[in-house]
């Protein structure tokens, strides 16, 4: 059965309530997502990043030390080319899954987190055009690993810094390489928790 992102946000919006009443809380973020993919020398043309975005809802509960969270962000990857045949602009609603450690000092609370990451892909764009089909999977997977800082005490603002390891081959295979692909993104997020 495949689940749409739609019905994925749904049930985000439908575990908020229980979940801020464990002690946790609801937050809105964005920030600047840094996407590339793996093995990108065999891909033609002069690859770089795509810059692009990332926004979203998190939820999140803590006791004591440990705590958890889940996300809802659409966010931007892929890579540019100055060929539009290599060039990928991948665009998902990813939803992580993470377990939390917080040092809750006086006003400052550093965090560190790690966890799997479910992507569903909304949008490919190979330059200008849709991407080809070539049997891509439309649902990714991927690890996370990050770690910021909250400052302030119910409302807090937060900064942090994450890594998204991409696990779910791509098939972006070209004539030359049917070398796996897969995303690698780095995010940089402010946050605001209620």
């Amino acid at each position: 059965m495949r689940c749409s992102p739609a019905i994925t946000l749904a049930l985000l919006f439908c575990l908020a309530p229980v979940t801020v009443r464990a002690q946790g809380g609801l937050g809105i973020k964005g920030g600047a997502s840094f996407g590339n993919v793996s093995n990108k020398g065999i891909l033609p043309g002069n690859l770089g990043e795509r810059t692009g975005f990332a926004a979203g809802i998190s939820l999140g509960a803590a006791q004591g030390l440990l705590g958890y969270g889940i996300e809802g962000l659409y966010a931007q990857r892929g890579v540019t080319s100055s060929t539009s045949v290599a060039e990928r602009n991948l665009d998902y609603v990813d939803v992580p899954a993470y377990l939390r450690i917080m040092l809750r000092l006086s006003g400052l609370a550093p965090f560190a987190y790690a966890g799997p990451q479910a992507s569903f892909e909304l949008k490919c764009r190979s330059g200008s055009t849709p991407c080809p089909d070539t049997n891509r999977p439309k649902t990714t997977y991927a690890g996370v690993i990050g770690g910021g800082v909250r400052i302030g005490g119910k409302s807090a603002f937060s900064l942090e810094g994450r890594y998204v390891y991409g696990l779910t081959d791509l098939k972006l295979s070209t004539i030359t390489s049917s070398t796996s692909y897969q995303t690698r993104s780095f995010l940089i997020l402010v946050g605001l928790g209620f």
